[in-house]
């Protein structure tokens, strides 16, 4: 079991953290357009990354995703298990901010072919037939089932997704009737599709081209966990779906059949149906969130607004996404 170091009054600055890990002297490099993460070098040491938390990532939120990283390397799956600070914790609290060590792993993105969308698919499924077997299947307290609204705009100052209408409304009185419109549409179709007969299943949340690496045709490193918790396998699915697919129907083929070939159970039609509900649920959780923070910066203009459009191209497409999935699946159509 992970924990958190609380080290008020140790030094401040990265030399502080940094010392907490038995790293005095290295140099940490920021990566490019990047504000929270750092690469980490001294010497011979191999290269390491460290990062900041946001702060709205909870120590039982950081200590879930450690842990299943950890046990997804007892399964031989190459993951960057976080390194331990000299007193043993893998998690470090210093100065309000929560900060973790870890490996830098081998290999790059693959190239946008069709046959690496197969092989992404292919391996969340394998991953999730691992992590099937992980005995802490408890739920992140910070993200909620795809079904709670009010969680998305929460980290943002606002207490529920009313509030946030609200706020929409006194600037945009369509778009945010279209907001309540959507929320109540995707509530009947989650219902009505059993999504909270499903049992939670641990998630990796974030298997997309960007983090899986390859070198060659070796898969060398499963990289960002930030989303780790515990839903609907279903919902893994349609955040990668979003993610990789473009919404193009040959590409969600690809995708989707590489995961059917190899899921632990089958899939099944009421997962397969239920995928494109998913897919819009996760569109409206991200407007909310999107829109709760332009809101809290003062920046609740059209741009930030045009969203909701997206969102909405999403959900009138489901129908037409569903049968995809299930051809892709070798699923009896709809």
């Amino acid at each position: 079991m992970t924990s958190t170091t609380d080290s008020s009054g140790a030094a401040s600055g990265l030399d502080g953290v940094l010392a907490a890990w038995g790293r005095d002297g290295a140099r940490a490099t920021p990566f490019e357009g990047a504000t929270d993460r750092w690469r980490v070098e001294r010497g011979d040491d191999p290269p390491m990354l460290l990062r900041r938390y946001d702060g709205n990532r909870s120590p039982e939120a950081i200590a879930y995703e450690h842990d299943l990283l950890a046990y997804l390397e007892e399964q031989s799956w190459p993951v960057p298990v976080p390194v331990a600070t000299t007193s043993g914790d893998t998690a470090l609290e210093l100065d309000g901010a929560r900060w973790a060590l870890f490996p830098l792993l081998p290999g790059e993105p693959p190239p946008d072919e069709s046959i690496f969308l197969q092989r992404r698919g292919a391996l969340l499924a394998l991953v999730h037939a691992d992590l099937a077997a992980w005995d802490r299947a408890v739920r992140r307290e910070a993200f909620g089932r795809i079904d709670d609204f009010d969680a998305a705009v929460r980290p943002h100052g606002l207490a529920s997704f009313e509030a946030l209408l609200a706020r929409v409304q006194a600037v945009d009185p369509t778009r945010a009737n279209m907001l309540a419109v959507l929320r109540m549409r995707v509530e009947e179709q989650l219902e009505a599709y059993g999504y909270a007969e499903l049992p939670p299943h641990p998630l990796w949340g974030a298997c997309n081209a960007q983090h899986v690496l390859f070198d060659g045709d070796d898969v060398t490193g499963l990289i960002d966990f930030d989303e780790a918790r515990a839903d609907a396998r279903a919902v893994d699915i349609a955040a990668s779906i979003l993610a990789d697919t473009r919404s193009v129907g040959w590409r969600i083929i690809r995708w989707v059949a590489g995961y059917a070939a190899h899921a632990d159970p089958p899939l099944t039609e009421q997962e397969a149906d239920l995928v494109p509900v998913v897919m819009a649920a996760l569109m409206l959780r991200r407007v909310a969130a999107r829109i709760a923070e332009a809101q809290s910066d003062a920046r609740l203009d059209e741009d930030a607004l045009a969203i909701v459009d997206e969102a909405l191209t999403v959900e009138a497409n489901e129908a037409d996404l569903r049968q995809v999935i299930r051809t892709a699946a070798r699923l009896a159509p709809v």
